[in-house]
């Protein structure tokens, strides 16, 4: 396979005048590229000579192969890289022949990031041609000089990116070789080459993603049951929490607790707990799970339920053991198989989907890492568990083998086994679970993780010179200032930035922040533009330098924002600085400064804040006799009206009465306490009720010109006022979505409502509808499956109301075997019943600008 020829290969397409051209370079001849413009005769000729070639390409998966192919097949390149380009289309979409073309393509491709990024971080020139793609002249001789030169330099950088990137490139060559595949499976992903070496047979996909399966050898200790249940909650069957349109950082669902004395998060994603930002020194001991997630596959029965044999998945990590052992180079490919075949579970476009197993792996793993720390937790000291293994420290090293006695046990049990590591004299210096380094005192060796210490390599070395002075000051106890004052190279110092699409442009100039409307703005006055989406920039102590910011244009209106963690003055070299050593006006100080700020988010714990809020308004409500005194309470202690808002529309108030007429007597509160009168102008014009004006008339006397009301009783004319209320709620919609909005859950009930009526709180329709319902008049929440077609007709979504009129049961189903072909033979699971929904009312909906009750409810 490496015997063959491998070309370095990349398109230029200017479609408003039809012109294009490729340059090809041969990876052992890269001072020979060759280009082809414009001539498709020239470019069948070059590829009926080398059809066995391997063509290297960057996004070519998405571009290149397909301008390839469609040239090949007579099609207008422009054409093509318009419907790609502009109207996003996908390449099978556009070249409908491009499976008659055998191209061997293999896309060196990095996810989120551009070749220009990548150039960038090995040093190289990464300035862009200076001709713009959407031209609409003919191109002069010298500009097309410019366009193969920056065309060539491309080629030349993708076949870098392959040289950094060799061991993937080999192992993907080692698998079409080892499992005998056809060369045309070469331009497929590693996991798609996975799924079809495990042998998964595209079929269906059961809809049982929330059916947690528990690990059968799990022995979890009864004080920590409670992370058990918390799966088993209908309301915890969903990746984001109520109402959230999308699962991100801060609407994950997730449980948080202390085991052993750690802090840990659980949740669909893995365990992460770690006692953070300190240092740790000692007996230190480290037990990582070998293999956790092919394990728990083979040993649960977690594989995907779509492989044809899943006993071959067993064999194939038994093998792969096998060569590991004899130091055989052929485990590779192997390994790349086995630890891709956790990951496509959850991808959908991956003939292996299976959600429910990557759900089960996930939470065994977690589960059964927890029983550990569970049964070590009274011998040593807990610093850290996650996803895969147990990090902890112990008072002797007779402990270490009482630790490992344990554990063997937990291993036998379990069958999966733990990987050892003692430190007798380590030290722990720990930021979080992602970030720490991991030490021997003795040789100096270290382990580490996360963005601040990882090794940077060619193509990840963005500022590597505070990477190198952390490490220098945890691991080695030279200080920072030894460690960047004596570095000489350039590139040492660089900030790689990128452009993304939410930007224009972006300048160089001098920010000053500005009023407008009332908001703090930057504006960069004669900035000047760059032309460049990705720029190298280094601190400048030069007085003229400017700094360098992203430009916005928002309702039409242009604005500015700093580009982030680069320094306010600086200077831009997108030259090959390959050796180019550090000038005198770098301003080190900069990344002195910097590095000190790494070293104190390793150290320094984050200020948790917490909004003592809730606690201080349950405080007054029970030191209240009423409402009259729980808003005075609020009132002395500067609570003010619109935080004090939020929790009454969150019916938090509810001994005093509902909703509505808390607001409404807030209003009233708020006009009239502490006023001993008032008005008549005021009275008319923020009084609008008659029954309260005369209220307040009768606590007051008529002063003698007419024009006000004085001697005003306004505690008496408030108590009358509350009285005289009608005790009404507001939209309840509103009430639960300030409830979820302050506390991630529903507490509103109303008795009088009829139990059939619920509030939607996530919807889910991937496999099939599935949604998780919260009761308005009991409180029930369940998680419910909803008929296909009738889900079809009228879509839920999340914060719909909504009448169950009818349901109906369902038995859940299982595999019970497999055919000839793989395909799985399915059968009633008559030990597990769902209800299904099969008609509803859609009573209310959320329409974004107006919230208003649907006047006929549509019905399913």
């Amino acid at each position: 396979m490496l015997d063959r020829e491998i070309y370095g290969y990349d398109f230029e397409c200017y479609s408003k005048i039809n012109w294009w051209c490729l340059t090809l370079i041969n990876k052992e001849q890269r001072d020979k590229p060759i280009t082809i413009i414009n001539d498709r005769n020239q470019l069948i000729e070059f590829f009926n000579q080398h059809r066995d070639a391997i063509y290297v390409g960057y996004n070519s998966r998405q571009y290149d192969q397909f301008l390839f192919k469609g040239i090949l097949d007579g099609m207008n390149p422009s054409y093509i890289n318009d419907q790609l380009v502009e109207f996003g289309k996908k390449g099978y979409q556009i070249v409908r022949n491009a499976k008659k073309y055998h191209l061997n393509n293999y896309d060196v491709i990095l996810k989120d990031r551009s070749l220009k990024q990548l150039e960038a971080y090995m040093g190289d020139m990464i300035k862009e041609t200076d001709v713009p793609f959407d031209i609409d002249r003919l191109l002069t001789e010298e500009e097309i000089e410019q366009i193969i030169a920056y065309n060539i330099h491309d080629v030349k950088e993708t076949l870098r990116v392959l040289y950094a990137t060799m061991d993937d490139f080999e192992a993907q060559l080692d698998m079409i070789s080892m499992f005998e595949l056809d060369m045309e499976m070469f331009n497929k992903t590693k996991a798609q080459l996975a799924a079809s070496i495990l042998g998964a047979v595209e079929q269906h996909t059961l809809d049982d993603e929330f059916d947690i399966t528990i690990p059968k050898n799990l022995k979890m200790p009864g004080k920590y049951q409670y992370i058990i249940d918390w799966y088993n909650k209908p309301e915890n069957k969903s990746y984001k929490l109520p109402l959230k349109t999308e699962v991100v950082s801060n609407s994950t669902r997730q449980l948080v607790t202390v085991v052993g004395g750690v802090p840990c998060v659980y949740g669909y994603g893995g365990l992460h707990g770690s006692k953070d930002n300190e240092i740790f020194e000692g007996i230190l001991v480290t037990m990582d799970v070998a293999s956790l997630y092919p394990s728990l596959m083979i040993n649960e029965g977690f594989a995907s339920r779509k492989l044809k044999n899943p006993k071959d998945f067993e064999n194939m990590r038994d093998r792969r053991l096998e060569l590991k052992k004899a130091k055989d180079s052929r485990q590779k490919p192997l390994k790349i198989v086995i630890n891709s075949a956790y990951g496509i579970l959850k991808d959908i476009n991956s003939a292996c989907y299976d959600p429910v197993q990557s759900n089960n792996v996930c939470i065994a793993g977690q589960l059964y890492l927890t029983e550990l720390a569970a049964r070590l937790e009274d011998l040593c000291e807990i610093l850290q568990i996650n996803t895969d293994g147990i990090y902890v420290r112990v008072n002797t090293l007779a402990d270490v083998d009482k630790v490992k006695s344990i554990a063997k046990v937990w291993e036998t049990r379990t069958k999966l086994d733990l990987e050892f590591d003692v430190y007798e004299h380590g030290r722990l210096v720990q930021k979080d679970v992602n970030n720490y380094l991991l030490i021997d005192l003795d040789d100096g060796h270290y382990k580490c993780k996360g963005a601040y210490v990882k090794k940077l390599s060619s193509i990840d070395n963005d500022l590597p010179i505070l990477n190198k002075a952390v490490v220098n000051y945890f691991v080695h106890d030279i200080p920072v200032e030894q460690t960047i004052r004596s570095a000489t190279e350039l590139i040492e110092f660089q900030k790689v930035i990128k452009l993304t699409n939410l930007y224009k442009g972006v300048v160089y100039g001098e920010g000053k922040k500005v009023k407008v409307d009332g908001k703090d703005k930057i504006m960069v006055e004669d900035g000047i533009p760059l032309k460049e989406k990705v720029h190298r920039v280094f601190a400048s102590i030069r007085p003229d330098d400017k700094g360098i910011y992203k430009v916005k244009i928002e309702k039409g209106k242009k604005s500015y924002e700093k580009v982030s963690y680069t320094p306010d003055k600086c200077f831009i070299n997108n030259d090959d600085i390959q050796g180019v050593t550090v000038p005198d006006y770098l301003d080190l100080q900069y990344y002195i400064d910097a590095a000190n700020d790494r070293i104190k988010q390793f150290l320094t714990k984050e200020e948790v804040k917490i909004d003592e809020t809730p606690n201080v308004l349950f405080d007054f409500m029970c030191n209240s006799k009423n409402f009259y005194e729980f808003l005075e309470k609020c009132n002395s202690h500067g609570i003010t009206k619109k935080v004090l808002e939020g929790y009454l529309i969150a019916d938090c108030c509810s001994v005093y009465g509902k909703t509505q007429k808390l607001l409404t007597f807030r209003d009233y509160f708020t006009v009239l306490y502490g006023k001993e009168k008032i008005t008549v102008t005021t009275l008319d014009k923020k009084i609008t009720d008659n029954a309260i004006k005369q209220i307040i008339i009768q606590c007051s006397e008529l002063s003698k010109s007419g024009k006000s009301y004085n001697n005003l009783d306004y505690k008496k004319a408030l108590q009358l006022i509350f009285d005289t209320l009608e005790n009404t709620h507001i939209n309840p919609y509103e009430i639960m979505e300030m409830q979820v909005s302050k506390f991630n859950e529903v507490r509103y009930r109303d008795e009088t409502l009829s139990t059939n009526r619920w509030f939607v709180l996530n919807t889910r329709n991937v496999v099939s509808p599935n949604i998780i319902i919260y009761n308005m008049d009991n409180g029930e929440i369940k998680y419910q499956k909803v008929r296909r077609d009738v889900f079809k007709i009228l879509p839920l979504q999340d914060g719909d109301i909504i009448d169950v009129i009818k349901t109906e049961k369902e038995f859940g189903k299982k595999i019970i075997g497999k055919d000839d072909e793989g395909l799985n033979i399915i059968a009633a699971d008559i030990t597990r019943e769902n209800d299904v929904i099969t008609q509803y009312d859609l009573v209310f909906r959320n329409y974004g600008n107006g919230k208003s009750l649907i006047p006929e409810s549509e019905v399913c």
